[in-house]
């Protein structure tokens, strides 16, 4: 999973507006997250693991995933599923 896949999911009944003032920040900082130009932090993955629905152990893979400049070993982790 791509973090690009979560952000999609979060705005997938609801405005990139509307999410990003669910999770208290600008609409140009989500966007950011969106375009790959920002990693969220910790606490905005918890909201978006608890917006989303998704389990949020996934959305920290493919959150960190995003970190890694090794595409190999960022690969592997966007692989891993929670069961």
């Amino acid at each position: 999973m791509y973090l690009s896949d979560v952000l999609n999911a979060a705005t997938a009944h609801l405005s990139g507006y509307a999410v990003a003032k669910k999770l208290g920040i600008s609409s140009q900082a989500f966007y950011q997250f969106k375009n790959g130009k920002r990693i969220p932090s910790e606490k905005i993955l918890d909201q978006l693991a608890i917006i989303t629905g998704l389990n949020p152990v996934d959305v920290y893979l493919a959150a960190y995933a995003e970190k890694l400049d090794n595409t190999d070993i960022a690969n592997k982790l966007r692989s891993l599923k929670t069961h």
